[in-house]
C-alpha cells in the first residue's frame, strides 16, 4: 500500500506503523498457505500456481505485494488477489489504507 504522500508524518510515527504492520502482518499468515522468509510472508498458490511475497514496507508505513504467476496473467490475478486481503485486513484492525 503506498504511503509515500505521508512519509514525512509517519516517521514520527514509526513504532505505531510497525506494530501496526506487525499485527497486520500476522493476520494475513492466518489466511494463507505460507513459507517462513525473514521479515515477510511467502504466499503459495496453487490456482493460479505462483507466489507472493507480503512484508512490511521498512521505511514507511504499509505492507509490500511481490508477486509472480508465471504468466503475466496469473501474476496480475495473485498480486490484486494479495492486494485485497492485505487491505481486508488492515481495514479489520482499523488501519488506516491507501492506494
Amino acid at each position: 500500500m503506498d504511503s509515500r504522500g505521508k512519509s514525512g508524518v509517519w516517521f514520527g510515527e514509526r513504532e505505531e506503523f510497525k506494530t501496526a504492520q506487525s499485527t497486520a502482518m500476522e493476520a494475513i499468515k492466518e489466511r494463507v498457505e505460507w513459507v517462513p522468509v525473514e521479515n515477510a510472508i511467502m504466499a503459495v498458490s496453487l490456482d493460479p500456481p505462483g507466489i507472493a511475497v507480503i512484508a512490511p514496507n521498512p521505511s514507511l508505513p504499509g505492507v509490500i505485494v511481490l508477486a509472480d504467476g508465471a504468466t503475466a496473467a496469473n501474476t496480475e490475478h495473485l498480486k490484486q488477489k494479495y492486494t485485497q486481503l492485505v487491505q481486508d485486513v488492515l481495514k479489520e484492525a482499523d488501519i488506516p489504507v491507501e492506494q
